[in-house]
């Protein structure tokens, strides 16, 4: 049995505020922003070897591609998630 979850990655919002949103909410400062973009990185970097450990049934149960999730597995931390449909 698999799981994938079709939620996005809570932190990765966060690491873009809009000029009207940062005028209401103070900046994070240099050492808030590394943290959360090391997180997601290290998010990313667990995302894809789970997605490369995945087996063909598991990828056809969660309506993935089996070229799709090598293609997504093969990608550098710091690009972000595709769709994988």
């Amino acid at each position: 049995m698999s799981f994938q979850s079709r939620e996005r990655l809570t932190i990765e919002p966060d690491l873009f505020v809009t000029p009207a949103a940062a005028a209401t909410v103070a900046r994070p400062s240099l050492r808030q922003r590394l943290a959360l973009t090391l997180t997601v990185w290290r998010e990313r970097t667990a995302a894809r070897r789970c997605l490369a450990r995945m087996d063909a049934r598991s990828l056809r149960d969660a309506g993935i591609s089996p070229a799709a999730a090598a293609y997504e597995s093969g990608k550098p931390f710091w690009q972000r998630l595709g769709t994988l449909r």
